[in-house]
């Protein structure tokens, strides 16, 4: 088994956390404590869930659910874009990561599902 480190998909969570937190800074004040928290951590539990399905002897519930918070995340990043909270270039580059993460963790779990 594979270090979840050195996962494609475990470096791209990585980095949309990175980039999440950096957008959060930059929130109003008012934002951060609500809508900027729920952000981080949905990009954070993104990140942790490549490494339970890593460690997994069935990978598909948390595959499942990690797709389950990159929609919720996906959703979030659209409101700040609409609420000018963040640019659109940054939006852009949000959902380039989250659709990169997507695809990963969708082609690791046909992978690992049972064949029917």
């Amino acid at each position: 088994m594979a270090r979840y480190e050195h996962l494609a998909i475990y470096r791209t969570a990585h980095e949309l956390s990175s980039v999440v937190i950096d957008y959060v800074a930059n929130f109003p004040r008012p934002f951060k404590p609500t809508l900027g928290l729920r952000l981080q951590q949905l990009s954070v539990k993104i990140a942790m869930r490549v490494s339970k399905a890593n460690s997994a002897q069935d990978k598909v519930p948390h595959l499942d659910r990690l797709l389950e918070r990159k929609q919720e995340l996906e959703y979030l990043l659209r409101i700040c874009e609409e609420k000018r909270f963040i640019s659109r270039p940054q939006y852009a580059r949000a959902i380039e990561l989250t659709s990169s993460v997507g695809k990963q963790a969708n082609g690791w779990r046909r992978y690992a599902s049972p064949a029917t």
